[in-house]
């Protein structure tokens, strides 16, 4: 039984806030994946025997919590590289905390409207899903602190390549669900304890299949290892676009290209590595390329003209034996374009950053080509979103991102996003590589744990094999889409339940 005091409406509102922080250390840099089977919980019996305002507002004080531990790493960027004062800032994070925790707001609405009196282990989860569908699509999306990231290394991971990150997501809210019914007290009667064993049953085979699903090879090797060279440039936000440094950059990426040696048989540079554009940064490519010997290629992120008189692209640039050019696809709001442009700029230094009159490219799903293989590029952002990524990888043999995390400092936005890049891995079954700015510059396997990294806020240089594959992963060739319809229709049948067993009575 619960303490009285737990019934209290005003400590459970209370009781939300805390509740939603446990997706936030759930997920990287604390990993602690046992908590992502709570939260879900934590929030359902929030919402039981309340009406729709209540509900409205847990679920929203609940979203708080998630957002507001786990992405007011904004406030570095909007603060220390937007220049706005810190109450201005802290003005803005919280907007932003608040604007996606009505997402939550939502949730809880719909749940205690339309669904608090059907069978909660089938709708439940099904709504968990939906809500992360709409989080990831609406306004662009914001594909962040999903609960299926928790689980790159537990036993549900094996689920991934079949589910992708929102089956597992679902997964998880089920599985919580189905522990916190078996731990509910009922009457020792026949039938509750053969409800008691289902529910024990499935708990556990949920996860037990997950781990025999970590034993299937989705993919096969393809070809020869290819030897990859990864520069980590360490370069300062407030220095990228100042003319003064330009020299001191490219010298930078040169002397660490050089460390490499003749070793590599692809250098890879991160997002927009040199303050110049593609025709600009020609002989500084071939230059690095010197000692590489006459089939080495180069990829690097460059910022590249439009046909826009005055826009740009932020693209990913090759040289040598590497073939092709891809423009970025999924910008980011006011870090690579500001909406309602006419209106914003010039407000504050914040809305005039450099760089940030970037224009969308428009070729997806679209590859790079080096020595035989094809390469999935993904700038930065575009990693967060399963389905993008999954189109992307068809036809593939590996994923190429690169980023430039410095907007966010010392925060744990470069290590959520991090453990987002490797589940990309893991739902294509695709090796990865990762070059960044000032990391995480890595190498992940197609199963998604890291075969190299080199240390955050260093400028380094990262030598290493990665195995391309062939073949598809379940999710790859579907994306997630089947899942959200399948999802809709479990919940229109929980519905008409509802209403047989209404008009019946």
């Amino acid at each position: 039984m619960l303490p009285e005091a737990l019934h209290n409406p005003r400590i459970k509102h209370l009781l939300a806030l805390p509740s939603g922080a446990l997706i936030t250390l759930s997920l990287a840099p604390f990993n602690l994946w046992p908590l992502s089977l709570v939260a879900p919980v934590l929030l359902l019996w929030l919402l039981q025997d309340c009406n729709a305002r209540n509900a409205l507002l847990r679920g929203w004080l609940f979203g708080v919590g998630v957002f507001g531990s786990g992405v007011s790493w904004v406030y570095v960027s909007i603060h220390e590289h937007g220049h706005a004062p810190p109450l201005l800032a802290g003005s803005m994070t919280w907007g932003f905390v608040a604007g996606l925790a009505l997402l939550f707001a939502l949730h809880g609405w719909l749940w205690q409207r339309f669904f608090r009196d059907t069978q909660a282990l089938i709708s439940w989860p099904a709504l968990w899903v939906l809500m992360e569908g709409l989080r990831a699509w609406l306004l662009t999306g914001f594909p962040w602190l999903l609960l299926g990231n928790a689980h790159l290394d537990s036993p549900f991971s094996g689920w991934v390549p079949v589910l992708g990150v929102y089956g597992v997501s679902g997964l998880s809210a089920l599985t919580g669900l189905l522990i916190f019914r078996l731990l509910q007290p009922s009457l020792h009667t026949h039938r509750l304890s053969c409800i008691r064993l289902s529910l024990l049953t499935l708990a556990l085979l949920l996860p037990a299949a997950g781990v025999l699903l970590q034993k299937q090879q989705w993919t096969q090797p393809f070809g020869e290892p290819l030897q990859l060279g990864l520069v980590q440039g360490n370069i300062a936000q407030q220095d990228k676009w100042d003319p003064r440094q330009r020299r001191q950059i490219i010298q930078q990426y040169l002397d660490l290209s050089h460390q490499l040696g003749d070793t590599p048989d692809l250098l890879l540079w991160p997002e927009t590595a040199l303050p110049l554009l593609p025709e600009q940064a020609e002989g500084i490519l071939q230059t690095a390329l010197s000692q590489a010997g006459s089939n080495a290629g180069l990829i690097t992120g460059l910022a590249s003209r439009s046909e826009s008189a005055g826009r740009f692209h932020n693209s990913l640039i090759t040289a040598g034996a590497a073939e092709g050019r891809y423009h970025k696809v999924k910008l980011v709001p006011f870090g690579e374009y500001v909406p309602m442009e006419d209106w914003l700029r010039g407000l504050i230094a914040f809305f005039d950053l450099p760089m940030s009159s970037f224009i969308p490219g428009t070729e997806h799903p679209a590859q790079l080509t080096f020595a035989g293989t094809h390469i999935a590029p993904l700038i930065c952002y575009e990693v967060a979103y399963a389905g993008f990524t999954a189109r992307q990888a068809r036809d593939s043999h590996w994923l190429l991102t690169v980023s430039n995390d410095s907007w966010f400092g010392t925060s744990i936005g470069p290590l959520q996003h991090f453990d987002i890049a490797r589940m990309r891995a893991l739902e294509t079954a695709r090796p990865m590589a990762r070059a960044t700015n000032n990391g995480i510059t890595a190498l992940i396997d197609h199963r998604g744990q890291v075969q190299d990294r080199l240390p955050q806020f260093e400028a380094a240089v990262l030598s290493g094999s990665l195995q391309p594959r062939e073949g598809s992963t379940p999710f790859m060739l579907t994306g997630p889409l089947p899942l959200w319809l399948a999802c809709i229709l479990l919940l229109e049948w929980q519905r008409y339940g509802l209403r047989r067993r209404k008009k019946a009575h």
